[in-house]
């Protein structure tokens, strides 16, 4: 079985939150499941400090952020078709 996963960056306040993507990860890999990681390859909306909340002047990419917690093992949400995932 085929499971995905869509990722939006990674952080609490601008993107996928690491402790509930590491655990749903680490859920379907102990179930046995193949899993698909995607996210969106488009710029993220905002960049926050995590230290003190506030929005910070920078660009980052929302799919290279997600890589993060996939570990690069990421896909294009745009190149995974309904057939790569059951």
């Amino acid at each position: 079985m085929k499971v995905g996963v869509l990722l939006a960056g990674c952080g609490v306040f601008d993107g996928a939150e690491i402790h509930e993507a590491t655990l749903t990860l680490y859920f379907l890999d102990k179930a046995g499941v193949e899993i698909v990681c995607m996210a969106p390859n488009i710029p993220q909306k905002e960049v926050i400090n995590h230290l003190t909340g506030e929005k910070m002047n920078e660009e980052r990419n929302v799919l290279v952020e997600a890589a993060r917690i996939a570990r690069g093992n990421i896909k294009n949400i745009n190149e995974v078709l309904a057939d790569d995932i059951d």
